[in-house]
């Protein structure tokens, strides 16, 4: 069992310690308070060339293309593979090692 004394001291110690640390640590930024202004927003001079220039078709063109069937399929599954063999090396690393599989 422990003091009771003990677990006081300790905990003293530790909120001493982290008191100490922090007060070391702060940036006077930190004291600062927050601004309530709104953040500054980006000015563009040629705003509207640069709004030409994007794509007239469709707002977001992330997922869309023509991409091959077999090789997204192949990328899936060599994904899949890869950590499904990786965590299966691991188990049988460990089990030949600790003698359950011979």
């Amino acid at each position: 069992s422990v003091a009771p004394h003990a677990v006081t001291y300790s905990t003293k110690t530790m909120i001493g310690t982290a008191g100490r640390i922090a007060a070391r640590r702060a940036p006077p930024a930190a004291v600062r308070r927050m601004s309530t202004a709104e953040p500054k927003m980006h000015k563009a001079k040629e705003w509207q060339i640069i709004k030409d220039s994007r794509p007239k078709t469709h707002d977001h063109l992330v997922f869309e293309g023509d991409f091959p069937k077999l090789g997204i399929g192949l990328g899936v599954l060599a994904v899949i593979g890869a950590g499904y063999g990786s965590m299966y090396f691991g188990m049988w690393h460990q089990q030949t090692k600790q003698g359950y599989w011979k």
